[in-house]
This record gives C-alpha cells, structure tokens and sequence, in this order.
C-alpha cells in the first residue's frame, strides 16, 4: 500500500464524519433558532466552522434559509458541504482498487446528489428539516456499506483511522464552542430547549435519558460528551476505538512499533482517569485544549509516520 492511498483511505473517512457532524450541526442551530428567534448563535459557528468572523461579512446571507445555503452549497469556502463531498469522493476514487464496490457507490451517490442541478431549487421548496435529514441518510448508507462490505485489513484501518480522528476533534471542538459560550450563571441554569437541542446535535439525547434520568444538568453533559465509555460519539470512546484500529493495523502488518499507539493510549489514559470533579478543578477550556493540542501535535505527526512505515514493510 503506498502512502498516497493510506493517506487518502484517511482523508475519505475523514471528509465523510466531518460532513455528518456539519450536517447535524446545522439541523440543531436551525430548531434551536425556530425556538428562541435568536440569530447571533450563527455567529458562533460561522466563525468556529467556517472561518467567517460575523454574518456581518456576507451581507447577502440575512436569515436562517440563506446561511443554511451558504454552508451547503457555496463553492469558494472550502468548508461547506459541497466542498466536504467533493473532496471525500475524490479520495474514494483515487483508491477504488482498496475500497468495496458498495463504499465507492455509496460516496460517488452523494456527490452527486449534492452537485445535482436542481437541488437548490430543491432545498428552497422543500422544509428545511426534510432536506437536511434526507442529506443525512446519505451518510448513514456510506457508514453501513462501509461496516458491511469494506474488507477488514489496511483499507479498513487507515479509514477508521480517519473517522475516529476526526470524531474526537468534533467532540473536542463541539464541547468547546456549545458550553464555553455560556456564563458562569447560565451554566448553572436547567434551560430545557437549549440542553435538549445541544444532546440531539451530537445524537446523544436519548443515552442521555437513559444513563442519568434526570433534569438537563451541564456537568452530566459534560461526562455523557466526554468520559462516558459506551456513548459512540464520546471523546473517550473515540479515543478507545482509534487505538484499537491501531493496534489492528499492527496485526496486519506484523508490526512491532508502538509509537503510535503509546501516544494515542496516552491520551486514551488521560482522558479516562479525569473525572467531572477534576475537570471543573482544571476547568473545562484547558482540560479540551490538553486533548486538541495532543491530537494535532502527537497523534497526527505519528499517524503521517505510521503511513511512511507501513510503505516500508511491505
């Protein structure tokens, strides 16, 4: 396998999760603004997600449906989702040859629905909400062909890699813009609407339910979004499975360097030995940004590496 295909089985993987969390990100700001009539928190992510410092910047986006359209469709900003979808089915192309027949349909399907002719026109007629989880379906079919067809062994691992990667900045990134805005005092208050939209952002509403069967408490939410071992979208779940397609990856390749994974089960490590008592003592800004640095710094220059030396071996 050469290092241009390990790194695009990456990037594939890499583009499709960031695409599901932008898509899912803009359903939750979109209920959540139809519930308060509040626009500023488009601001947030504008700025956060987009690079975009205010909606003062794009004087032809004035409501929810245009800024919605422009973090769809609009070409020249490289994180909307036409762009998302075009770059991951790229990556899928250049490496047909690794990937299931189902994964590269599945990829090219979506590509081209977003890139269809119509779908402006489309995305204006129809509510917002249906268009949005119609997009999402498509992600939820690449995610099943993917489980269901992908072949277990490089392929498979370096596109996991991908995923979980990007998962665990999501996460990261998500618990930093949604919790760190409030104040001390809105911290403490119990607002239904604001709790159960931020829950349904990340899919973690009704585990939610489930695991503390009580009113909206931001320091539950904070231990579900990091610390909980079984809610799939968790920092430390994705961190657990990311170490796990590691050491899969060794097993493929009869590899015995750990460096790579020392560094993941590190942060692995870190973050399950935390608990919501020390990361209020910490501070939650500086517990997220231990993580972030970690996984741009460390883990990222050890999974460029882990390509070159896989490339080496075989």
């Amino acid at each position: 396998m050469l290092s241009r295909v390990a790194n695009n089985l990456f990037w594939l993987d890499r583009y499709m999760e960031r695409s599901y969390g932008l898509v899912k990100l803009i359903i939750t700001n979109y209920n959540s603004t139809l519930d308060s009539g509040e626009y500023s928190s488009w601001n947030g992510i504008l700025k956060t997600y987009m690079n975009i410092e205010s909606l003062d910047d794009l004087n032809e986006y004035d409501d929810a449906i245009s800024i919605i359209d422009f973090r769809l469709f609009d070409k020249i900003n490289p994180n909307t989702l036409i762009n998302i979808i075009s770059k991951a089915r790229e990556n899928a192309r250049g490496v047909q040859e690794h990937i299931s027949k189902e994964v590269w349909l599945t990829s090219n399907k979506f590509y081209l629905h977003i890139n269809d002719k119509s779908i402006h026109k489309k995305f204006r007629r129809l509510d917002p909400i249906v268009f949005l989880e119609d997009l999402l379906s498509y992600n939820l079919m690449y995610y099943s062909s993917s489980d269901l067809t992908q072949e277990r062994g490089n392929a498979f691992g370096f596109m996991n890699l991908g995923k979980y990667y990007e998962r665990t900045l999501q996460s990261v990134d998500f618990l930093s813009y949604r919790l760190n805005q409030l104040s001390k005092e809105e911290y403490l208050l119990q607002e239904s609407v604001f709790w159960k939209n931020l829950l349904l952002s990340i899919g973690g509403y009704q585990i939610y339910l489930k695991t503390y069967k009580s009113i909206f408490n931001a320091n539950n939410i904070i231990e579900l979004i990091s610390l909980n071992q079984f809610f799939p979208r968790s920092i430390r779940y994705s961190l657990s499975k990311l170490s796990n397609h590691v050491m899969l990856l060794n097993k493929y390749n009869l590899k015995s360097d750990n460096e790579l994974i020392f560094q993941v089960k590190k942060l692995e490590n870190f973050v399950s030995y935390n608990s919501i008592g020390s990361i209020n003592d910490q501070g939650l800004e500086i517990f997220l940004s231990k993580i972030k640095k970690r996984m741009k710094l460390r883990v990222s220059f050890y999974i460029i590496l882990y390509h070159i030396k896989i490339i080496l071996i075989l």
